[in-house]
C-alpha cells in the first residue's frame, strides 16, 4: 500500500492560518476560520493549489463537505488497491518464454518483439526477437515474432505496474498471439 505525506503547500497555508494540517489517505487538508465561516482546503498529491476549497456557513454544510472530502479519499483508496492488485496478477502471470512487444514510430508503426528469458524478482531479462511481416496494404503490414529467434544481447529491465520499461520512452506490453500492424516509410 501506498503511504503519503502532508502536501507541503498544504504545510504551508497551515503555517500561517496556526491549524494543523491533516492527511485523509492521500488528500492533505486544512481546516481554518475564514471571513465568513470555517474553511476546508484540500490538495490531492502533487498538486501546488488546493484540489476543493469549502466555505461552509452552516455546520451541516461543513460536515457535507468533510463528507465528499472523505467519500473522494475512499475512491483514491480504492484505485490504488485495484492498481496495487493489478500488478501483483501481472508479476505472477509471467513466465520465461513470455513475448512482449513495444509500438512505436513517428509517421510509421515500427514493432520491436522481446522474449522473457529470466525473472528476478522485481527486474526480468528480455532478448529482442526476430520477426515475420506480411505486407497487406502500400508500405503497410502485419508482423508476428519468432520466438527464440534471438536478435541481440540479453538486457536487465524493472518491472513496472502491468508493463515493463524498455527505456525513458518505450514500454513494453504483453503480446496475446495476434499479429500487430505495422507500417514503414520509404
Amino acid at each position: 500500500m501506498k503511504t503519503y505525506r502532508i502536501n507541503k503547500n498544504a504545510a504551508r497555508l497551515a503555517q500561517g492560518t496556526g491549524f494543523a494540517p491533516e492527511l485523509i489517505y492521500n488528500i492533505s487538508l486544512v481546516r481554518f476560520q475564514g471571513r465568513y465561516g470555517r474553511c476546508i482546503a484540500a490538495w490531492t498529491p502533487g498538486m501546488k493549489r488546493p484540489r476543493y476549497i469549502y466555505k461552509a456557513r452552516t455546520p451541516e454544510e461543513y460536515d457535507k463537505a468533510m463528507e465528499r472530502i472523505r467519500q473522494e479519499a475512499e475512491r483514491f483508496r480504492r484505485h490504488d488497491e485495484a492498481q496495487e492488485k493489478a500488478a501483483a496478477a501481472f508479476r505472477e502471470s509471467l513466465r520465461v518464454g513470455d513475448i512482449f512487444y513495444v509500438s512505436w514510430g513517428w509517421e510509421q508503426t515500427n514493432i520491436d518483439f522481446y522474449q522473457l528469458v529470466a525473472i528476478r524478482g522485481s527486474a526480468v531479462d528480455l532478448r529482442q526477437l526476430d520477426q515475420r511481416t506480411t505486407e497487406d496494404g502500400f508500405m503497410c503490414g502485419k508482423t508476428v515474432p519468432l520466438p527464440d529467434v534471438f536478435k541481440g544481447k540479453t538486457h536487465t529491465h524493472r518491472l513496472s505496474k502491468n508493463y515493463i520499461r524498455i527505456d525513458s520512452r518505450h514500454i513494453a506490453w504483453k503480446w496475446d498471439g495476434k499479429p500487430l500492424y505495422c507500417s514503414w516509410y520509404a
